[in-house]
C-alpha cells in the first residue's frame, strides 16, 4: 500500500525515490544479519563438523567489515 499510495501521490519520481531509500534501510539492516550469522558459523560448539575453515573466517570478516566500512562512510556523508 504505501508504493500505491506514493505512486499515486507524487508519480514516477516518488516511486523512484521511495526504491532508493528503501535500498538504504536495506543496506543499513545488513550488518545486523551478517554479524551474528558469521558468529554462529564460526561457533565450533554450535556447528560442530560444519564450522566455517579457517580462511572462509577470514574472508567473510573482511567482507563484514567492508559492509560495515561502506555503511559508516553512507552514513557519515549524511551528517
Amino acid at each position: 500500500m504505501p508504493a500505491v499510495f506514493v505512486a499515486s501521490l507524487y508519480g514516477e519520481s516518488g516511486t523512484a525515490k521511495l526504491l532508493i531509500m528503501s535500498q538504504v534501510a536495506l543496506r543499513l539492516q545488513l550488518p545486523f544479519a551478517v554479524v551474528p550469522l558469521v558468529t554462529f558459523t564460526s561457533d565450533k560448539t554450535k556447528m560442530g563438523k560444519f564450522v566455517d575453515p579457517g580462511w572462509l573466517k577470514a574472508a567473510v570478516w573482511i567482507i563484514s567489515g567492508v559492509i560495515i566500512g561502506l555503511n559508516i562512510k553512507l552514513l557519515s556523508g549524511f551528517l
